[in-house]
């Protein structure tokens, strides 16, 4: 028996879909009959007609789509082990389908892949499956288009469009296409060969139709819909063609209020203009006529057939999105610049957020989805050191959405350094640097993945080595931990107790302290800021300190370094009170006490160790697994509302590790 996994729609969108509109059901299939094959699915397509037919379809229903898949069994007399089939069988890895049994449509025939002459089985639900049909009938068919005539295609940058504009240029007409991006755009003039292609967005589409068509258009491949298409429209010349694919402008709208566009009746009935929408298995019977010629076509170089792959059955509702949201071409990100030094608390004013559009990966490159970014004091403290503007940087979680390394397949989880953005680009093969570089994701045996960038990340790193490797603790040493609320001291005081040691923190709240004691088990912890921190360690550690973590650096530090043992060591991580003041502050010197006690003092950055972080990850996850490390998160939800956890996190509002949910 196969067990087959499928994909059930539950619920009609609303908007976009989203991951709870669907059921992932696993099942058993029965045994193959007289007359079935078995198939394993290879390649599956993501469509706009998906979202559009949602409404039309009663729910539960199986998503239906196009797919590519290998005959695993046979007990058909027509199909044998090992060939390939294309099916609307949907989003489904495995399952049983009789050839010859009547379908409720044409488009649900099974038919065995054409031979595409060495071309990537992929382009069967591509330029040479349903989409190179539509292209090829809705065009060829219905604008009939002449040698010298002008076309014009709006959603020119996607996978219909993009083969109308380039099937219109072989019949020897000018073209011209309206995308969603510059670099749409470039893509669209550069590579396909279109005589000239606008960004719809910022451009006045009028104007640039009597700029780029001075004669009119006469043949027009509607894909979008809306007011874009009535722009177009009225450009149009006596007699003009218009083929309506699709409203993609409209799918993602309430069905019950349609958006509105200015009416097309004038152009209509003074240009005696012919308008006609279509459905591609209107030509089912003749599909092998343009499936053969889309693979001349494709196989000539006439025709440059462009995919966006995702790997994963689990991936396919994100590749989904990812269509509608147009990720199958450019990609729209956001990120936080900062332009001002800070001076005291960083300000809104200091950042600015900017929108752009990310260029097509290159080889050896990855376009990352963010999930997960961190906000951590040292973020403050870097700002001096960079040449502004400068892109605000930072620990983040992400998923893999494109791939051109190996190393990282689409899906993958990775961890890098880039920062507060929504999606990037990663390229860290020259990396010099662990700040430059980009990692997977350990196995977190189930907990949350927002630990890769808290407690099984950057600061579960710097809290394992900054402790461990310059503390160097022995069992029933005393430790005292500054800062100890926080997303490092918290974790360092645990380590410490799991090392048998006695453990002392200092935090800035009442609160705080509590957690401290009554949570993570430190033997004593202290509000700094209604305490007399001398007495506090006279009377909690009245045999002195081994071993001081040092989050925060001033005056506290000071004090509680004048009550060390001889042979104290004292491991730096950061100086948290002086972050946010714009003068130099000051505080007791350490050199009699250093001297005296022959006292080491070392900084650090948990780059050093960057090589290792894998050796700190797995104890770190054991730890918490088994429950001898809590790691609490303070979570933000938002892209928008990054800067305030920032802010938040550096006044001292978060208990545990600051980390926002893009």
């Amino acid at each position: 028996m196969v067990k087959a996994r499928k994909y059930v729609v539950k619920k009609h969108f609303q908007g976009l879909p989203k991951k709870t509109d669907y059921d992932l059901v696993e099942a058993e299939l029965p045994a193959v009959k007289s007359g079935e094959i078995l198939v394993k699915a290879e390649f599956i397509s993501v469509d706009p007609y998906l979202r559009a037919y949602n409404s039309r379809s009663p729910v539960p229903y199986d998503q239906f789509s196009y797919q590519v898949g290998i005959v695993q069994e046979s007990q058909h007399p027509n199909y044998s082990v090992g060939d390939r089939v294309v099916s609307h069988k949907g989003w489904t890895d495995y399952y049983i389908v009789n050839p010859d049994a009547p379908t409720a449509s044409p488009g649900e025939k099974v038919y065995k892949l054409p031979d595409l002459k060495g071309l990537p089985n992929s382009l069967g639900v591509g330029a040479i499956g349903m989409p190179g049909v539509t292209a090829y009938f809705g065009f060829l068919e219905l604008c009939k288009p002449k040698a010298g005539e002008t076309v014009v295609v709006s959603g020119a940058a996607g996978a219909v469009g993009s083969l109308v504009g380039q099937i219109a240029k072989i019949k020897g007409c000018r073209v011209i296409g309206f995308a969603g991006s510059d670099d749409k755009v470039a893509w669209l003039e550069k590579e396909l060969g279109f005589d000239k292609a606008f960004n719809y967005k910022n451009v006045d589409i009028t104007a640039a139709l009597k700029e780029a068509a001075p004669k009119g258009v006469d043949c027009y491949f509607d894909n979008v819909g809306g007011e874009l298409s009535s722009s177009i429209i009225r450009e149009m010349n006596l007699y003009g063609r218009v083929s309506v694919c699709g409203s993609i402008s409209a799918y993602n709208e309430d069905p019950t209020k349609m958006p509105k566009a200015t009416i097309l009746q004038p152009s209509i009935v003074f240009k005696q203009l012919k308008i006609e929408g279509f459905i591609v298995w209107r030509w089912a019977d003749r599909w092998m006529e343009a499936l053969g010629e889309l693979t001349k076509w494709v196989g000539s170089g006439q025709i440059k057939a462009r995919e966006h792959v995702t790997e994963g059955f689990d991936n396919i509702f994100d590749a989904f999105v990812g269509m509608l949201n147009g990720i199958g071409t450019m990609v729209k990100a956001r990120k936080y610049i900062v332009k001002n030094r800070f001076q005291g608390i960083p300000k809104r004013d200091d950042f600015e957020i900017v929108e752009y559009e990310l260029p097509p990966i290159q080889n050896g490159e990855i376009l990352v989805k963010v999930e997960w970014v961190s906000v951590d004091p040292y973020l403050r403290a870097y700002n001096s050191n960079y040449t502004l503007p400068y892109d605000q940087f930072g620990y983040q979680v992400g998923i893999v959405e494109d791939s051109k390394d190996p190393r990282y397949p689409v899906g993958a989880k990775v961890v890098a350094h880039k920062g507060w953005c929504d999606y990037c680009i990663i390229n860290s093969a020259n990396a010099t640097d662990s700040f430059n570089k980009v990692y997977k994701l350990p196995n977190l045996k189930g907990l949350s993945q927002s630990l890769g960038v808290g407690a099984v990340g950057m600061p579960g790193a710097t809290a394992y080595f900054g402790f461990l490797n310059l503390c160097k603790p022995k069992a029933g040493e005393t430790v005292v931990v500054t800062g100890a609320a926080g997303a490092v001291g918290s974790l360092v005081g645990q380590i410490a107790k799991i090392k048998g040691c006695r453990v002392i923190g200092f935090a800035g709240s009442d609160d705080k302290v509590k957690w401290l004691e009554q949570d993570l088990g430190f033997d004593k912890a202290f509000n700094y800021k209604t305490v007399d921190v001398t007495s506090a360690l006279k009377s909690a550690a009245p045999n002195g300190v081994d071993c001081y973590f040092d989050n925060v650096g001033g005056e506290i530090s000071s004090l509680i370094i004048n009550q060390m043992n001889d042979f104290g060591r004292v491991s730096v991580c950061g100086s948290i009170s002086s972050y946010n003041d714009a003068n130099n502050p000051t505080a007791t010197i350490l050199q009699p006490a250093l001297n005296g006690k022959q006292i080491r003092v070392e900084g650090f950055n948990a780059g050093r160790w960057y090589d290792n972080w894998s050796e700190a990850f797995g104890e770190l996850t054991k730890w918490i697994k088994n429950g001898q490390l809590k790691a609490r998160e303070h979570v933000t939800e938002g892209f928008e509302n990054i800067y305030d956890a920032f802010v938040g996190m550096l006044q001292g509002e978060n208990v545990g590790k600051a980390v926002i949910k893009i």
